[in-house]
């Protein structure tokens, strides 16, 4: 019990007294001078051809055979796989 009343005794004496000492009424003035340099990149287009339907076709033809080139190289992939486990 009398422990207990002078650890609150301590407890009410002390904590004021910290309380007081973290308030810091200095305050520092940091000036920060940045400059920032942007750069715009202009992304050239394509124009788009007199007749766009023919445009749209060449584009979609070399697409088509991009994919089959990828599918075929998958299927010669695929075959050499079967291979390896027959053997």
């Amino acid at each position: 019990m009398v422990m207990k009343k002078i650890i609150i005794t301590f407890a009410i004496l002390v904590v004021p007294i910290l309380t007081i000492a973290q308030n810091n009424d200095k305050k520092d003035k940091v000036e920060l001078n940045t400059i920032v340099k942007t750069e715009v990149v202009v992304k050239k287009v394509e124009p788009i051809s007199a007749n766009p339907k023919v445009q749209n076709k060449t584009i979609n033809f070399k697409k088509s055979n991009d994919l089959i080139s990828i599918k075929a190289y998958m299927k010669s992939l695929q075959m050499k796989r079967k291979e390896t486990l027959m053997s």
